[in-house]
């Protein structure tokens, strides 16, 4: 059986956030005024969906606050920061543009330091193959580990 309290990835966008926020702040203000958390929850269809079939203790008034308070781009100084890397402009050339992500974890003295030091890994010829996120205009994300890759 999956652990229910592992936290999983989402990739959304700012409407679809807005969206999210929006339904949990009308779940809040709905269902769980009354204090009783799942309980309170009068429509059935929604408390499975706030259950997951009855498999999950609901989210209270309270944690609903303070879940809308993480996902809140605005949120408080506990937010955690995040890189956001959005999709490319849709080209109007013969192929389309992808944007792709390189991520590296170095250490430097400084900033310039350790863009130095990537840069210099990213063209070292003996350096393994690394593991990239290409995402198209749509905003669809592959994940390919080029160590993987056969040969050119």
């Amino acid at each position: 059986m999956a652990n229910k309290n592992k936290a999983i990835t989402l990739r959304i966008n700012r409407r679809e956030l807005a969206t999210i926020l929006a339904a949990l702040r009308y779940h809040q203000d709905e269902n769980l005024q009354g204090g009783q958390g799942g309980k309170s929850i009068p429509d059935q269809i929604i408390r499975q969906i706030a259950t997951d079939g009855d498999t999950l203790k609901p989210l209270d008034f309270q944690e609903v606050d303070r879940l809308c308070r993480r996902l809140h781009a605005g949120g408080n100084k506990h937010t955690p920061k995040t890189l956001v890397v959005e999709p490319p402009p849709r080209g109007d050339g013969v192929n389309p543009l992808f944007r792709v992500v390189y991520c590296i974890d170095v250490a430097a003295a400084d900033p310039l330091g350790a863009a130095r030091k990537a840069h210099r890994l990213m063209i070292d010829p003996d350096s393994l193959p690394p593991v990239l996120e290409i995402i198209d205009a749509r905003g669809n994300v592959a994940t390919l580990d080029l160590s993987n890759e056969a040969p050119a």
